[in-house]
């Protein structure tokens, strides 16, 4: 078995660069044609169906601040060919990526050619990279980045693990997608779009609810309906509530929602930017998700709703102990659920220092700090 795992180990990076075998040869080809500018940057994503998150707000930051830098997109729908693809990475002096994309990790960068990690998640919640017990270490995936960022400088070198780099790589900027939390009129914009969308909730205390899925892809996401009855919970909390139910986009079955309760309960699955919601909610209640940390942001008092904690830590892992990202109190009986949230309070240490641990530079200025110590 050992000889087995040592055969695999040293042939998963030969397969890595032979499945990008054709690009890296475009790429090569590139880089001896044209030359580097000095002040292009070129943002690659292709995990969502367009440009956003932290991406989408350097580039909105560098082009309200009429900065001197040339803006290349390579994201869903317009993704180049493989030959255009190849010349506007050799001829970036900055590549940006947000996420997993396996396409960069197999490219010999040019001297001076900075590769950054804008990572879409905030903190350090649920173990990835090479954070996860399972993780091919002999892989090549992530381990070219030049630079990369977080949102605390207290988890560091927790990213400097996941990624496979040393911890002087690492950038405690803030997330620059964050500091619309603090734009005013974004913030009332998006308020007064959700209540025209859904009257129903004005003049109620809303709370929540948004888990994450159970599974190991989109092939086989799904969230145990005994888990969480609509209509009970409803009830438990009072007229005076409003639930709107969020589940994760992999998640296609919805939570049955009874004619009973359907004034206060609303479904908000099409809704893409969960943040938005939180600008309108009371009490957030999730399990595992990392939407805990943009709602650490913006003060909302949270309830973590968990009562499979143990078979889920046992496949995933928590990078801390599971107590310290509650802000709040931890459930684990759908009986104490309602009780939780109508108890709930964002004002209190844990809270505070939690903030300080994985979101302190989540301030406003993560765009800003992001320009001047990124793209030097």
């Amino acid at each position: 078995m050992k000889a087995m795992n040592k055969l695999k180990s040293f042939a998963y990076p030969l397969l890595q660069k032979a499945r990008y075998a054709s690009f890296i040869k475009s790429f090569e080809k590139a880089k001896k044609e044209i030359p580097m500018q000095e002040n292009k940057i070129l943002m690659y994503s292709t995990s969502k169906g367009k440009l956003g998150g932290n991406l989408l707000a350097v580039k909105n930051y560098i082009e309200k601040n009429s900065l001197p830098f040339q803006i290349a997109v390579a994201a869903p729908p317009e993704i180049p060919s493989e030959s255009e693809l190849a010349r506007e990475m050799a001829s970036s002096r900055f590549i940006l990526v947000d996420d997993y994309e396996p396409l960069v990790y197999v490219l010999n960068l040019r001297e001076g050619q900075e590769l950054v990690q804008v990572w879409h998640a905030l903190g350090a919640f649920k173990r990835f990279g090479y954070g996860r017990a399972t993780a091919e270490k002999a892989s090549l995936t992530h381990k070219n980045y030049t630079k990369a960022i977080v949102s605390s400088p207290e988890i560091s070198e927790i990213y400097a693990e996941a990624f496979g780099i040393s911890s002087d790589k690492i950038y405690p900027t803030g997330a620059p997608r964050t500091d619309l939390f603090f734009d005013d009129d974004y913030i009332a914009s998006a308020r007064k779009r959700l209540y025209e969308k859904e009257p129903r909730l004005k003049d109620k205390k809303i709370c929540l609810f948004a888990p994450t899925f159970r599974g190991q892809s989109v092939d086989d996401a799904d969230y145990p309906q005994e888990l969480f009855d609509a209509e009970e919970f409803a009830r438990s909390l009072g007229e005076e509530w409003a639930v709107i139910i969020k589940m994760h986009p992999f998640v296609k079955r919805k939570i049955e929602i009874p004619q009973s309760v359907s004034e206060r309960v609303f479904d908000f699955a099409d809704e893409r930017e969960i943040n938005d919601i939180l600008f309108i909610t009371d009490v957030l209640v999730t399990d595992y998700s990392s939407v805990i940390f943009e709602n650490a942001i913006m003060g909302n008092p949270a309830v973590l709703y968990a009562p499979d904690l143990a078979e889920y830590d046992k496949g995933r892992g928590f990078y801390f102990d599971y107590n310290d990202y509650s802000c709040g109190c931890i459930v684990q009986s759908r009986e104490e659920l309602a009780s939780a949230v109508l108890n709930a309070s964002a004002d209190n240490e844990q809270a505070e220092k939690f903030k300080k641990r994985f979101v302190s530079l989540c301030d406003g200025n993560s765009s800003k700090r992001f320009v001047e110590q990124i793209l030097k």
